[in-house]
């Protein structure tokens, strides 16, 4: 009887010790599987907006003019229409648009302002 005592002791204590630790790296693992994989489905915004410039070729600015806005719209993939976030700032004879996608990519386009030659003097 002693025997048979001895024997489930051994058994319990070898239970009691492996039982835990099974649970715990079940545990782990179930919690580090899910934690470095990337979702399917859910994908990276990487491509940047565009920003289109219009022009008509008739345009020109006599000097001393003010320039009007010839016209432009921004488009993401992602987001659709961006045109009423272009940021426009005015350098010297420099037109710079600026506009950002909600992933943070950032397109920038130039243009120079279209003056008229000076007529020829007589």
């Amino acid at each position: 009887m002693e025997e048979k005592n001895t024997m489930t002791r051994r058994i319990q204590n070898i239970l009691l010790v492996f039982l835990p630790a099974l649970f715990l790296a079940l545990l782990i693992y179930s919690a580090l599987s899910g934690r470095f994989t990337k979702p399917e489905g859910k994908k990276t915004d990487t491509t940047p907006p565009s920003i289109m410039l219009t022009r008509d070729n008739r345009y020109f600015v006599q000097p001393g003019e003010q320039y009007e806005e010839e016209g432009y719209a921004a488009y993401d993939d992602t987001d659709g229409d961006l045109t009423k976030e272009v940021e426009v700032s005015v350098n010297g004879d420099i037109i710079r648009y600026r506009v950002s996608d909600s992933a943070g990519n950032i397109s920038i386009r130039f243009r120079s302002i279209p003056y008229a030659s000076p007529a020829p003097e007589d």
